[in-house]
């Protein structure tokens, strides 16, 4: 069964908040090595829902086995959470959350990559003040030029959920819909990068942190004994 993947996985992580040195790991001070309580079937059931489409099945699994959010990598995950205005992750416990994601924005079609092609091509035509007669038409067709910019960038994002902050804007994102469902992504905006494929579906990313994070812990040298008093 799909869910075998995450036995004991959560006990693990909970594990790690108590070892030493902790504290040092990155991200821990957004999380703690802290989850979430898990999702109920009638919870997933909901939100699959308002998302309009089922949930990538490892990910699914997780929220059923391990956490709703909390503990992961960089600054932790984000939870899906229910309100009046229907379902969307926040960073419910964290210190440093990435930005909300409406389930109804998350189950819109995922077309990060025909954007980026129209990106890279928007970007060849950024006007150029000498082509221009006046400084008013210069800055009309700038204008222009930005707002469709921003458009198409802003549309990158449907169709994937902000999972977790990397830290200076940049966040990882775990796509929703389309033929890459269930894997994650990373938003690189802030360094002109785009958003781009990490190479690995939301299992693997997530259990190679917690396999690297006890590796880490494990190499750690041993805090100094306290001095015998006299």
């Amino acid at each position: 069964m799909i869910e075998d993947m995450w036995a004991g996985v959560r006990e693990r992580v909970l594990r790690l908040a108590g070892h030493p040195g902790a504290e040092k790991i990155f991200g821990a001070r957004g999380h703690g090595f802290r989850l979430g309580p898990v999702l109920d079937e009638g919870e997933l059931r909901a939100l699959e829902a308002d998302l309009g489409i089922g949930l990538p099945v490892e990910y699914r699994s997780f929220l059923r086995c391990v956490g709703g959010g909390g503990a992961g990598p960089d600054y932790g995950l984000m939870t899906p959470v229910s309100d009046d205005s229907g379902w969307q992750w926040r960073g419910v416990g964290l210190a440093y959350p990435g930005q909300p994601t409406t389930a109804r924005f998350a189950g819109q079609p995922f077309v990060a990559e025909a954007l980026q092609e129209e990106l890279d091509s928007l970007e060849t035509q950024e006007p150029e003040r000498g082509a221009f007669a006046s400084e008013d038409a210069f800055r009309r067709a700038y204008a222009a030029w930005d707002a469709r910019y921003e458009e198409l960038s802003d549309a990158q994002e449907a169709g994937a959920v902000f999972l977790s902050e990397q830290g200076c804007g940049y966040t990882s994102l775990l796509v929703m819909t389309g033929p890459h469902r269930g894997a994650i992504w990373e938003d690189l905006r802030p360094a002109d990068g785009g958003i781009r494929p990490s190479g690995q579906n939301f299992a693997q990313w997530y259990r190679s942190w917690l396999e690297r994070t006890e590796q880490q812990l494990q190499a750690l040298p041993p805090a100094p004994e306290a001095p015998d008093r006299v």
